[in-house]
């Protein structure tokens, strides 16, 4: 660690613990020391953020970007709440971090980035400084949007939330191994569990061969069970169930609608995504094409690797500029990190096209690892969730 570097004594062995793969439950507990009575509050957030975001195979933790957010949010607040003197380049380079990743719960703000980056770069970052160079890059390129536009006529306009304070939050143990970083009341964990093994309980009906109509109606029952206990995967579930094609329900467009909106309303991106594409369907009475387009970039937002594949399609669709190719091109990688492998492939034919074939193949290989088939160019829903 550079000396420059503010770091209070119990992050720091903290880190090197993790990066050392060991005694990962007092890792944990000592950033949890740091970010509830440390001296650098804002890197423990941050790094908090990160452990949640990535997950931790020593813990047998994964990655939940969603539950993240908050707690890169909390670690913006504690930056800002000191004077930009009193901060180093590691502060600065997480600021930069959080506006170019888009990683709470504030849009992408390449401006931002940029000054922070500069700010950490001025006290010496390396890394920032190559950060820099590449977000002028892309500014003079011309992607000077704070967020990705899905048509030409489109604008978007959203309202920054405020980040979520978490100083209230004193629990004995804020980061545990099994993912979860906060305390919650014990009623509202056994709600939780409770509707999710509901849910699990109907899926399993719902997808054996050897359940009955009757069984597979009582599945659907279990469905709506566990999603009027408050669980947004059956919520979601539901909303692509009654967009038909399938034997259990009818298609009725307007229930689909009702269950997204519920599951939008606790903040699920994937129902996000499935209601913007409802609204850009010309044919239903609630059609709404800048309401779909606005709901589809609030998901990428959000990550949804299915929505961040999308806007990579319409970039990629606009091939009168070279620009919205590199856009595209950036948008897939986004949504192929996240664990979409259509989004690889997609990556590998613009490879293809551009005649760098070793890069093609290794995207297509990376297409398949992730779910994609290549003889029926469909993705496999297994690896992606519904959420």
């Amino acid at each position: 660690m550079a000396e420059n570097i503010n770091i209070d004594k119990d992050l720091k062995e903290g880190l090197r613990l993790l990066d050392e793969g060991t005694s990962i439950d007092k890792a944990f507990k000592l950033i949890n020391k740091s970010a509830r009575r440390g001296k650098s509050k804002g890197k423990s957030f941050f790094v908090i953020g990160r452990i949640i975001r990535e997950g931790n195979k020593a813990a047998n933790m994964s990655g939940d970007h969603e539950e993240a957010r908050r707690y890169y949010d909390t670690a913006i607040k504690e930056f800002t709440k000191h004077d930009e003197e009193t901060l180093d380049s590691l502060d600065f380079r997480d600021m930069g971090d959080y506006y170019y990743y888009y990683l709470g719960t504030e849009a992408r703000d390449l401006n931002k980035a940029l000054y922070y980056y500069k700010k950490a770069a001025d006290l010496g970052d390396e890394e920032s400084a190559k950060k820099v160079s590449t977000i002028e890059a892309e500014l003079a390129s011309g992607n000077e949007n704070q967020a990705p536009t899905l048509s030409e006529n489109t604008k978007v306009e959203t309202e920054k939330p405020e980040p979520s304070d978490l100083e209230d939050v004193t629990p004995k143990e804020l980061l545990r191994p099994e993912g979860r970083i906060y305390e919650t009341k014990d009623e509202e964990i056994k709600k939780v569990i409770s509707s999710d093994e509901v849910l699990l309980r109907a899926i399993r009906l719902l997808t054996s061969n050897a359940a009955t109509e009757s069984e597979r109606e009582e599945g659907l029952e279990m469905i709506k069970m566990a999603s009027e206990e408050g669980s947004v995967r059956a919520l979601v579930l539901l909303g692509y169930l009654y967009e038909g094609d399938n034997s259990l329900v009818a298609a009725d467009f307007e229930k689909a609608k009702e269950y997204y909106e519920k599951a939008i309303a606790l903040s699920s991106s994937v129902a996000m995504y499935r209601l913007g594409l409802l609204y850009g369907n010309e044919e239903l009475s609630f059609y709404d094409e800048k309401q779909g387009h606005d709901l589809i970039i609030q998901s990428a937002r959000l990550g949804y690797p299915y929505a961040l594949n999308r806007l990579g399609d319409a970039y990629r669709a606009k091939v009168y500029d070279t620009k919205n190719l590199d856009l595209a091109y950036q948008y897939y990688a986004l949504a192929g990190e996240k664990g979409l492998g259509l989004a690889y492939h997609n990556m590998a034919e613009i490879d293809a096209s551009r005649q760098q074939i070793d890069l093609s193949r290794q995207h297509e290989k990376s297409a398949e690892e992730n779910g994609y088939v290549l003889a029926s160019g469909e993705q496999e829903p297994a690896f992606t969730a519904i959420k």
